[in-house]
């Protein structure tokens, strides 16, 4: 397959936060801006007042020459992107719904690792703008207050591996009502606008946001993974703690993680101490 998912992500939630929705949709004169002149930080950007997923449009663009850097945003997403094949909730006006076309220079092999590096990049974004410590549940999930927050999605296309065509897929959950997500969710979601003093400026975020990712790929590209995995595994939610891996044929596997190694990929001490290497399929932290 030319387009496979590579490590990605998926959904999250919020509270009763209506006015917080109206006050930042209406007062956030830059985001109007951006949309008007198509561009953001010097980027091109494509917006959507509604899409089935950023993903799929990005991909076209990408396939169809558009460059390196450039965002396709919606307001709200029908058939949102998560990992798994999952759904992600992508209410309009509530959360932040993205992707980047990117052409990194990387090898083949170091592709899948560009999960974890956008991990850091949310992170370190979060930290910096709101003042708050976030985490990553591997691969691709950011948790704030141990509840689900955002999520990345990278998908590829591999037809010329000199140039590997990477969309790289964002969504966060910002003033998302709790009501909107299954009953079963609700406990194990959050949004990231009741964590944080101020109303939340959509058109801040996402410019802090695309910053971090072109200086951590930068680095990625230039230094390499190591020095990026050591921050990673700062935010590693999972690390020491008691989890359940459900594999892709649907095996439970239950042990303790004991985090990823330099290619990224997932190590679990199970209760026979086998040490389990995982590359994909859902992990679930256990609570309580």
């Amino acid at each position: 397959m030319c387009c496979r998912d590579l490590l990605p992500y998926n959904l999250v939630e919020g509270q009763d936060v209506t006015v917080k929705i109206n006050k930042s949709t209406v007062d956030d004169v830059n985001w109007k801006t951006m949309i008007q002149k198509g561009e953001i930080a010097g980027r091109p950007l494509v917006y959507f007042s509604e899409t089935d997923s950023t993903n799929c449009r990005a991909m076209e663009r990408g396939k169809s020459g558009s460059p390196a850097g450039t965002v396709v945003l919606a307001e709200s997403q029908t058939e949102g992107k998560g990992r798994l094949g999952r759904f992600w909730l992508s209410p309009v006006g509530s959360g932040l719904y993205f992707s980047v076309i990117l052409r990194p220079a990387l090898e083949p092999g170091d592709l899948s690792k560009i999960t974890l590096v956008a991990g850091v990049a949310l992170c370190r974004t979060v930290r910096d703008l709101y003042h708050i410590m976030p985490a990553i549940k591997w691969p691709n999930d950011l948790l704030i207050d141990k509840r689900k927050c955002g999520g990345i999605l990278v998908e590829a296309n591999l037809h010329n591996l000199s140039s590997p065509l990477i969309i790289l897929g964002i969504g966060i959950n910002i003033t998302t009502p709790l009501e909107y997500f299954p009953k079963e969710l609700q406990e194990k979601v959050t949004s990231l606008q009741p964590h944080v003093d101020g109303t939340i400026l959509r058109s801040e975020l996402l410019t802090n946001i695309l910053f971090q990712l072109d200086t951590i790929i930068k680095q990625f590209e230039q230094q390499g993974f190591e020095d990026i995995l050591k921050e990673w595994n700062n935010y590693d939610a999972t690390l020491g703690k008691n989890l359940t891996w459900i594999t892709s044929d649907r095996t439970v596997v239950q042990g303790v993680s004991l985090g990823p190694d330099s290619e990224g990929r997932l190590h679990i001490k199970s209760r026979d101490g086998r040490i389990h290497e995982v590359i994909s399929g859902d992990i679930q932290l256990k609570t309580g």
